[in-house]
């Protein structure tokens, strides 16, 4: 290769996408019948978005799950959630928070008739799925770290082996090279791990963690690909293709899953699937703390936007300057917007800003720069907002006065 460089050929996450949709059609699942040649095509368009400079979701140390180091030294789970660190070592965000939060917002969006910001969704979920399986982004091996050349080093032979070297391709060219990677990728597609991916991480009654479903699939695929890591630091070029060749295929097998899970999921009217017209409450399990008496209703915008109105059309909103939490009427350009973050957290962004993220602090709902994003114990404390689909008893709110539980 004459120039290390990802860039000189189309994103392989575009690649992933479309063979995945191929491999659905090569074992003629039904969940191939769900995407049309338009949702394909925006899936495609939004693959690369997540690594764009300015992209919500771009950021230094973001994109990597490292289950072992840059040294292949073993990395610890987190005791409570049992899920890795990113390549800031911080719980998140990561491609763990990250995918979870794209899947549930994609079955949010398409059960709410958005049909093409949920098809945006679900491409980033695939991104951060494919990063997962990628070893030099569960090794955590940062562009910004001295270890960055073998992480562009890999990834370019990956994007020229998956494009045949072909930098310049038109949209039928992409599909013809994706589909040699379908086949191959068709023949082994884990459908059964994807199962039950409503299930989110949540705390106990006996103070232990519940893992999600989505954390044990990606401990598996970054433990895995941390055995990669000899191959991704090797001088022969033949290993390092070796190895990109075998974790194409397994994100392509993985993705395909995942699309199959989204289809199955949004047909199963019991799977529990935010929606526009159940009423929430915001409230701190294990705190008797709510933010109101009056319940919460979301909003999906067509741009895929969600806010978080009462029946009063009072909606949730947050202050720039302090990053305090209030309801108040709707002024025209503040109605904050946000997005499923890591169930059970929400994020927030005030006014539509998202440079910012809300954490919850002690219980307080507290504005934090994504760049100096919470430590570990805030992020474990900022597991106390959930949005609940059953009133609070005997708690006291933010707004509004206390109330007593029916049974006394």
């Amino acid at each position: 290769m004459a120039k290390q460089d990802k860039h000189l050929y189309p994103s392989v996450h575009r690649g992933i996408v479309i063979a995945a949709v191929q491999a659905l059609g090569i074992v003629n699942h039904r969940a191939a019948k769900r995407f049309s040649v338009g949702d394909l095509e925006t899936m495609t368009n939004e693959a690369a978005a997540p690594d764009v400079r300015g992209d919500r979701q771009q950021g230094r140390g973001r994109h990597y799950y490292c289950a072992v180091s840059p040294k292949g030294e073993p990395q610890p789970q987190h005791f409570i959630t049992g899920s890795y660190r990113n390549g800031r070592h911080a719980l998140g965000p990561s491609p763990l928070t990250m995918l979870e939060g794209e899947y549930r917002m994609a079955l949010g969006l398409y059960r709410a008739g958005r049909f093409y910001p949920a098809m945006q969704s679900i491409s980033r979920a695939m991104h951060m799925l494919a990063d997962i399986c990628c070893p030099p982004h569960s090794s955590g091996l940062t562009y910004f770290s001295r270890f960055g050349y073998a992480h562009k080093r890999y990834e370019a032979g990956a994007a020229e082996l998956f494009w045949g070297g072909n930098g310049k391709m038109i949209a039928s060219e992409e599909h013809n090279a994706a589909q040699k990677w379908a086949e191959e990728a068709a023949e082994n597609i884990p459908f059964d791990h994807y199962t039950d991916l409503w299930q989110y991480s949540a705390p106990r009654p006996d103070g232990t963690w519940r893992r999600s479903r989505f954390t044990s699939v990606c401990n598996a695929l970054a433990e895995s690909g941390a055995k990669e890591l000899p191959f991704v630091f090797s001088s022969e070029r033949a290993d390092r293709d070796e190895s990109a060749h075998r974790r194409i295929i397994l994100s392509i097998q993985n993705c395909a899953a995942l699309l199959a899970a989204f289809d199955r999921d949004i047909s199963d009217k019991s799977v529990p699937v935010w929606s526009m017209h159940q009423p929430y409450w915001l409230c701190a399990p294990g705190a008797k703390l709510a933010l109101s008496q009056d319940p919460l209703y979301l909003h999906f915008e067509e741009d895929g936007a969600v806010s978080l109105a009462t029946a009063e059309g009072a909606y949730l909103s947050v202050s720039r300057r302090f990053g305090t939490v209030s309801l108040r009427e709707p002024d025209e350009g503040y109605i904050t917007e946000f997005r499923f973050g890591y169930e059970p957290l929400l994020a927030l962004y005030p006014e539509g800003n998202q440079k910012k993220l809300v954490s919850v602090t002690r219980y307080f709902p507290l504005c934090r720069s994504r760049s100096s994003f919470a430590r570990e114990a805030d992020l474990i404390r900022s597991a106390g907002f959930v949005l609940r689909r059953n009133p609070p008893k005997r708690c006291r709110f933010i707004f509004g006065e206390k109330t007593q539980n029916p049974d006394e």
